[in-house]
Parts: structure tokens; C-alpha cells; sequence
């Protein structure tokens, strides 16, 4: 009813027709097919959020590059999940057993 695609609200307008002139398809892909909700938190996208794109497998430890490997989180959902999901650990890397 009230909200134009230049009112500035990106999350509303990706998450509801999948487009919005300055957000990157991948991100308004992942903001469609997750309804707005960050997978980490479960909380909506609000426009004055910053969001990153993850790699639910980091690359790091073989995961690909390809949308079912990746998600839309809130910055400090992915520096938490980043912190905890072994891509940071060096041990990890070069001696995993």
C-alpha cells in the first residue's frame, strides 16, 4: 500500500518481487528464499541492518560456491557462526584427524 521501490526499504522490496536496483542478485535470491529471516538468529532483515552472504561449509573446509551452500545472516550472526564452525581453526587445516 504505502511502500515504493524508492522508499529505500531494499529487504521488503527483494524479499517480495526479488529485485531492488542496488542489491546484488545473490543477496536478493537468499533474502526471497529465506523469507527475510536470518537462518542463523531467525530474525527479519530490517534496512538499516548489515547483512553478509556465508557459506553454510566454509570454502575453507570444502565447501562450494553455490547457492545451496549459501545464506544470509546478520553481521554479528555470521561472526558468530564464523567463530564456531572450525574455518578459523589453523589446526583444523593442516591436520583435521
Amino acid at each position: 500500500g504505502n511502500s515504493t521501490p524508492y522508499d529505500g526499504d531494499w529487504i521488503y522490496w527483494s524479499k517480495r518481487r526479488g529485485e531492488y536496483p542496488e542489491t546484488p542478485t545473490t543477496v536478493a535470491t537468499l533474502l526471497k528464499t529465506q523469507k527475510g529471516k536470518c537462518t542463523h538468529c531467525g530474525l527479519y532483515f530490517t534496512p538499516t541492518d548489515t547483512v553478509e552472504v556465508d557459506h553454510i561449509l566454509p570454502r575453507s573446509l570444502g565447501g562450494k560456491d553455490e547457492y545451496k551452500n549459501l545464506q544470509l545472516l546478520h553481521k554479528h550472526c555470521h561472526d558468530t557462526k564464523t567463530e564456531n564452525d572450525g574455518s578459523l581453526n589453523k589446526d583444523y587445516h593442516s591436520n583435521p584427524f
